[in-house]
């Protein structure tokens, strides 16, 4: 019987089910977006529930603030996948790869991203093959014109040759948000240049061959979030929504395709 997580888990799971999440069925994801910051008090007890290399990489961290929004992210992120698996009391089993990715070894066909930007982190679950998901905290914390001319392919740059000021702003960090995604799908992160990731083809081939064709979806998040998800094929539904400590759950519409 799990235990562990006390009245932070009590919390997070009565907001979980009061925003309608539950089991993923057939095609379909659930991505649910936190600020850390809202969870803070539930800090010893969400701690109680990471696995030993999740400790080990939060005793990694030099500041006091990355650590505890990761232990958060965490945490939160066993409680979520808990409900989308419907494992009752039992927390899923999260493994990383040789690569980094998290595994769920013990739900085959069902697949996890965790994405944290400053304070805010996002989950997504799925039942397919693959999925990856990135979020960004805007106004961006780094010079946008080095990220462009480091990942955009040409016609990419073209694109928002037009654009000035926030729209471009927003955009290049979108661009960027939407490459982090597909190379967390792919399951090579910045191994792979993401220069050579155009993401004007819709869907992307699979950089390995495989039968798999990816789309890469923009978010509708908070004002200052941005971020997309990627997956292969034609999911039946992408669900969104944010997860608030005090109650004040926005649940947006599903974005079924």
């Amino acid at each position: 019987m799990e235990t562990r997580g006390g009245q932070f888990a009590r919390r997070v799971d009565v907001a979980l089910e009061q925003a309608g999440i539950g089991r993923v069925a057939g095609a379909q994801a659930w991505v649910v977006v936190f600020d850390t910051a809202e969870w803070l008090d539930g800090l010893q007890q969400a701690a109680l529930t990471l696995d030993a290399w999740e400790r080990a990489r939060a005793a990694r961290f030099r500041f006091e603030g990355d650590r505890t929004s990761y232990v958060l992210a965490h945490a939160l992120w066993r409680r979520v996948l808990r409900m989308c698996l419907g494992t009752g009391p039992v927390l899923p089993r999260v493994s990383p790869d040789a690569l980094g990715r998290p595994l769920l070894p013990d739900h085959p066909g069902h697949v996890t991203s965790l994405s944290r930007s400053g304070p805010f982190a996002a989950v997504a679950v799925a039942r397919m093959a693959a999925v990856g998901l990135d979020i960004e905290c805007f106004p961006a914390r780094h010079a946008l014109d080095d990220v462009l001319a480091a990942i955009g392919t040409p016609a990419e740059r073209q694109a928002l040759a037009g654009l000035a000021g926030e729209p471009w702003q927003r955009a290049v960090l979108g661009l960027w948000t939407a490459k982090e995604a597909v190379l967390k799908a792919w399951g090579t992160g910045l191994r792979f240049d993401p220069a050579l990731v155009d993401t004007s083809r819709s869907p992307l081939p699979d950089p390995s061959g495989r039968p798999l064709a990816w789309r890469l979806l923009r978010l509708s998040l908070p004002a200052g979030l941005i971020g997309a998800i990627a997956v292969p094929g034609e999911p039946e539904a992408l669900s969104i929504c944010w997860l608030g400590a005090a109650g004040n759950i926005v649940t947006y519409a599903d974005w079924t395709l």
